[in-house]
């Protein structure tokens, strides 16, 4: 349950994202989809469940023959498919991530830095600039103004004085509210973790907080008191023959 909670609650990030691009998609029981141009690190399909891989399979065989351009990839949920025969290379496995409700969340640490919600556009320019640091993402804007006008969407920053240095995601969905896009500090990213959920918690009280991470990340998550509840799986498709 934990799993499908997650899935679903990604999906709908990843769809609004995609809305936000122009791309909106769309929710079946087994998988979500979207057969337009998604931006770098979102996936064109995401499995629902467990079961049901026929119809995730026929649909991945669908994109594959009037799909989205290239590349592309399938958030494989519950690490259920095996898309090597299709011409996937699987990109990175991770494990999903829960908190539960009734954790309580420890008292804030790191007083220098404050946090707040990025409101303007020219702030979540900011904000994307400061999560990007990290990463080899290219010069398209992934974020778009559009997110900012959705209540089910909260984008956190946190700064040390004008300079944000820190910040989230959430995104409620009915079953659960997901932290995603963390990042922080090296010194200090223990103490964004509690922060983050701290927000989250107090943003849907009486709810889970899922997402999920990796390596490093994942340790820290569980540092922070999530445990990891399932493993999910990433599939590119390059339209190369290897």
């Amino acid at each position: 349950m934990a799993t499908v909670q997650a899935a679903r609650n990604n999906a709908d990030w990843c769809d609004a994202v995609a809305r936000s691009h122009g791309a909106g998609g769309k929710f079946l029981p087994e998988l979500w989809f979207s057969a337009g141009k998604l931006p770098l690190f979102y996936p064109n399909l995401i499995t629902l469940t467990a079961d049901g891989q026929a119809t995730q399979r026929d649909r991945v065989t669908a994109l594959l023959e009037n799909g989205p351009p290239l590349p592309w990839a399938v958030k494989d949920s519950f690490a259920a498919l095996d898309l090597t025969a299709q011409g996937f290379d699987c990109l990175f496995e991770a494990s999903w991530i829960q908190l539960s409700p009734d954790e309580v969340s420890p008292p804030a640490e790191d007083l220098s830095i404050r946090w707040h919600r990025i409101e303007r556009p020219e702030d979540l320019v900011a904000w994307e600039t400061a999560w990007r640091r990290d990463l080899s993402a290219g010069s398209a804007a992934i974020f778009q103004p559009a997110l900012l006008q959705d209540p089910s969407i909260a984008i956190l920053a946190g700064r040390l004085g004008d300079e944000i240095v820190a910040g989230c995601v959430l995104c409620l969905s009915a079953e659960a509210i997901g932290l995603s896009n963390l990042f922080g500090p090296e010194a200090a990213r223990a103490s964004v973790w509690n922060t983050c959920r701290r927000e989250a918690q107090a943003r849907a009280p009486g709810l889970p907080i899922v997402g999920y991470e990796r390596d490093e990340d994942l340790a820290l998550a569980r540092e922070a008191g999530f445990r990891a509840v399932g493993p999910l799986r990433v599939w590119l498709w390059t339209g190369s023959d290897g």
